[in-house]
């Protein structure tokens, strides 16, 4: 046993008393931390201290784990305290869509020819239709095809249809989601950026594009504005971006509401690079693709006499030649790429995907039914369940932490669970794509727990799996809004939550 004795000058204020209370409970704390065997009430003991901490005693928080197979609660802190998840919510939509889709399913891009075909010349157009592809033209999930190599696969395929020249245009299809490609609670900042692209039933490059600059010579300075890559037509630029501090990082924004042709660049970029880039969201990718596609065709000597476009009239594919088909990685593999390094735009394509399979309409008040509809099914009280997007972007977005666990216990009942939890970053692991390679290094949770995270402004989640030393498996979920310290220091206390629950008897 430790035997502490303070002994306090005269005139000794009450900030130093607090200080040293606070310093005696944290090495009490790293001495629990270091002990081999936890028992469940020293974890609820030491999550009610933390609520105590300055990190946590303003901010809501809430803490649920329980063991997966009984469901028996472990610990609890606020567990059905109504808090936005961020990312997240990424565990529901992933899940509803593995669930009504299949690990298995596969997106089918189409290319159709609407006229005949003489002597090498395509009297008519060329439509691409989309059917929600999120991993069109990219390269981030094995399989797809990135843009270029995309482009000559689809050339290729009008030359072998015999194709010369076409006397028509390159017209897109996207009419299977609704004309709505941003969530209504999305916030203005985020809009031009990569991280908020819009959606579609057409995309492409995954709705990005980089902007290149070069920073100033000393801080404050203007960064030139140099090129895009891939280069956009129909869009002007009012460059306002500044140089920042050596090692300042990307802290730029694109400015610009969906479909307008003003975007405004503001923020800086780190001095000391010759070029530096940061990604936008493309504002119109259907007719980005149209118009990248019919450059790619006047390049390998097919001409295309007409502008790309949107189609007009009611196509009756039935009667059309299909000059190509471009099929997607599997879903698991997408669903891989989403929780692992949290793909917003490929979760709001989830959504609304299956807004088309159950309801016939890829809207995102369709997707949220369907979401719902899954959890609610899954046996989980739904009750705080407010949906706004299917990526936790949006602030709005309220869950419970024992409304992530008993899903993520439900979850463990499906034939699709090894694909979902192969798709969970993995603590501890360096070559692990997901972002907590560091975390829980040198503890039992190396390669041992498996963590979805989210992480917007004033709001941390983590939630996922471990195990214990005796090999049972814990579902947990941790969340908090409203802190005001550096984020790092909220993982830090999630950090010492997870080791005890590991080492739980």
């Amino acid at each position: 046993m430790f035997v502490f004795r303070i002994f306090l000058l005269k005139g000794t204020n009450k900030k130093r008393v607090v200080n040293v209370k606070y310093f005696l409970l944290s090495f009490i704390l790293i001495l629990f931390i270091k002990s081999e065997i936890f028992a469940q009430a020293d974890i609820q003991k030491t999550v009610s201290y933390f609520s105590k901490t300055p990190e946590l005693n303003q901010a809501s928080w809430s803490v649920c784990a329980k063991f997966v197979n009984n469901g028996k609660t472990i610990v609890a802190l606020n567990p059905r305290l109504n808090l936005a998840p961020a990312s997240g919510l990424k565990v529901f939509t992933t899940s509803a869509a593995l669930n009504i889709l299949g690990e298995d399913y596969r997106y089918v891009t189409k290319i159709f020819a609407d006229g005949g075909i003489q002597n090498g010349t395509l009297y008519g157009n060329l439509i691409i239709v989309g059917f929600g592809d999120p991993t069109l033209g990219s390269s981030k999930v094995n399989g797809s095809l990135p843009l270029d190599s995309l482009m000559l696969n689809w050339v290729n395929a009008v030359r072998k249809a015999g194709i010369k020249k076409i006397a028509g245009s390159i017209l897109v299809d996207d009419r299977l989601f609704d004309d709505i490609p941003i969530p209504r609670n999305w916030y203005w900042v985020d809009l031009g950026n990569y991280y908020a692209a819009q959606t579609g039933a057409l995309t492409i490059n995954d709705n990005l594009y980089k902007i290149f600059f070069r920073p100033g010579k000393k801080t404050g300075a203007p960064a030139e504005f140099l090129r895009t890559e891939p280069a956009l037509n129909g869009i002007i630029f009012v460059n306002k971006m500044k140089t920042g501090a050596p090692g300042s990082g990307d802290n730029g924004y694109v400015f610009r509401s969906p479909h307008d042709s003003l975007a405004y660049l503001r923020g800086t970029v780190p001095m000391g690079y010759k070029e530096f880039s940061i990604k936008g969201s493309l504002p119109d990718p259907p007719l980005f693709a149209a118009r990248y596609f019919t450059e790619a065709l006047n390049k390998n000597s097919i001409a295309v006499e007409g502008d790309p476009g949107r189609i007009k009239t009611e196509p009756d594919y039935s009667k059309m030649k299909l000059i190509t088909r471009t099929v997607s990685p599997k879903l698991k593999d997408i669903v891989y790429n989403i929780n692992k390094i949290s793909n917003n735009l490929y979760t709001e394509q989830l959504l609304r995907t299956i807004a088309v399979v159950k309801y016939g309409v890829g809207s995102e008040e369709n997707g949220i039914k369907a979401v719902k509809q899954f959890v609610a099914e899954s046996g989980v009280d739904t009750t705080g369940l407010n949906l706004y997007d299917g990526c936790g972007l949006s602030r709005s977005n309220t869950i419970t932490a024992e409304m992530m666990t008993d899903l993520l216990i439900a979850n463990t009942h499906r034939s699709w669970f090894p694909a979902f939890y192969r798709s969970l970053a993995i603590a501890g692991v360096k070559n692990d794509p997901g972002y907590f390679t560091k975390f829980g290094k040198g503890t039992p949770l190396k390669n041992n727990a498996r963590i979805k995270g989210g992480f917007i402004s004033g709001v941390r989640s983590q939630s996922g799996y471990l195990k214990t030393r005796s090999g049972r498996m814990v579902a947990f979920s941790l969340i908090t809004n409203n802190f005001t310290c550096k984020v790092k220091k909220i993982n830090k206390i999630y950090e010492k939550i997870l080791i005890m629950l590991s080492k739980i008897k």
